[in-house]
């Protein structure tokens, strides 16, 4: 006996999807999946829109976040999370990077860390520095247009702390001024349609 996965659907839905057998394989479609004897393939969409690929320079200096964004970068707020994992005590110290890619995108659907992660490759592809985050950040200071949204919407990198930890780090622009935060990958609270995610290229 052939198996299946259990799964709800409308009236509608079941006759959208009759008909659009019928029109694919002939009237005998509908027979046959029941029989076992047809099999459909169905193909999951990315929840990514990626709209562009971008090089990261390499670096040549230690990346000193207590330096950096408590000095030379001027935000509205840094909350409390990114403070604790990333500027308390000496700080996140990152060593010089080589040059690499960045790929970004929006969300297509409302997704939490955990799945996004996932449809990234895990948390390797996923994974990106504070250095990179700062030097995009540097670009757009004040709230300019370029590669990180500046109309709400969360620019959301995943990023080890300081005890190694992965953390999803988004930045914010609202007319007041820009905002970095830090929260845990297992928070039940997801991202929405239109946030961006970025990760490395590979």
């Amino acid at each position: 006996m052939s198996e299946f996965s259990s799964a709800c659907y409308t009236a509608g839905q079941l006759n959208t999807m009759v008909k659009n057998i019928v029109e694919q394989v002939g009237e005998d479609g509908p027979g046959l999946l029941l029989q076992g004897k047809l099999k459909i393939e169905v193909i999951k969409d990315s929840i990514f829109n990626w709209l562009d690929i971008i090089t990261v320079p390499a670096t040549t200096k230690k990346f000193v976040a207590k330096k950096n964004f408590s000095k030379e970068i001027k935000l509205y707020e840094i909350w409390s999370n990114f403070t604790n994992w990333f500027l308390d005590g000496d700080g996140k110290v990152e060593r010089p990077q080589g040059e690499s890619e960045l790929r970004y995108g929006v969300l297509t659907e409302n997704a939490i860390d955990g799945l996004i992660i996932n449809e990234l490759g895990g948390e390797a592809k996923a994974e990106t520095t504070l250095s990179i985050l700062y030097g995009l950040l540097q670009k757009q200071a004040s709230g300019e247009e370029g590669v990180l949204q500046t109309d709400g919407h969360a620019n959301i990198f995943y990023i080890r702390d300081t005890s190694g930890i992965l953390r999803a780090v988004p930045v914010r622009w609202y007319r007041v001024g820009g905002y970095v935060d830090a929260r845990f990958v297992e928070s039940p609270n997801g991202w929405r349609v239109g946030d961006r995610v970025f990760s490395v290229n590979s």
